[in-house]
């Protein structure tokens, strides 16, 4: 009887490990980086694609914009009130951009994804000197970007928002903290 447990639980063993395995590698396809899969968008000064600040707020109109991409209502949370607001999603169903309304117009564009490039080819996650923060003005986030440091280039209609590891206050910004922080959100508004 011993015999027969034994062959058992080899079994067992082999086939564990065989899908452990089969685990791993679907992990590491997964963590392989993929090049971004939106073509032909980039926020600009005036918005992004062909939203501005003229374009009407919802989600057909935005959609036509931008050349078909999904757009969906959906729910976020600001200053502690959850609000609606739209949202485009790039093909591989990731959020990309949020949309605010002002006026039943786009009020606002919140890209929220690598996939996006700023002007100047900023993209989210980059370090503050990857994104050209030197040749921005900073000061501490209030309110939703408290913790953060919101930047922006003279003249600009682009506000860049960078996460600071482990700040929690609005005290003035250390060159330090500068440097070890990451894009998180790049914000348009006519």
């Amino acid at each position: 009887m011993i015999q027969p447990f034994r062959s058992f639980i080899g079994v067992l063993a082999a086939l564990s490990v065989l899908m452990l395995g089969a685990c791993a590698s679907a992990v590491d396809d997964l963590a392989v980086p993929i090049a971004p899969s939106v073509s032909g968008i980039q926020l600009t000064e005036t918005g992004i694609g062909l939203v501005d600040q003229s374009t009407r707020y919802n989600s057909r109109e935005i959609a036509a914009a931008l050349d078909g991409a999904r757009v969906e209502t959906v729910q976020a949370t600001s200053n502690g009130r959850i609000t609606s607001l739209l949202a485009a999603f790039a093909p591989s169903g990731l959020q990309m951009l949020r949309f605010e309304n002002s006026g039943g117009r786009v009020g606002a564009i919140h890209v929220v994804s690598e996939d996006v490039p700023g002007p100047r080819g900023e993209r989210i996650g980059q370090t503050y000197a990857q994104a050209g923060g030197s040749g921005m003005r900073c000061q501490p986030g209030t309110d939703t970007w408290v913790g953060m440091a919101v930047c922006r280039r003279d003249g600009s209609a682009i506000t860049y928002v960078f996460a600071v590891p482990l700040r929690s206050s609005i005290a003035p910004l250390r060159g330090s903290e500068l440097r070890q922080s990451n894009l998180t959100r790049m914000v348009w508004r006519p």
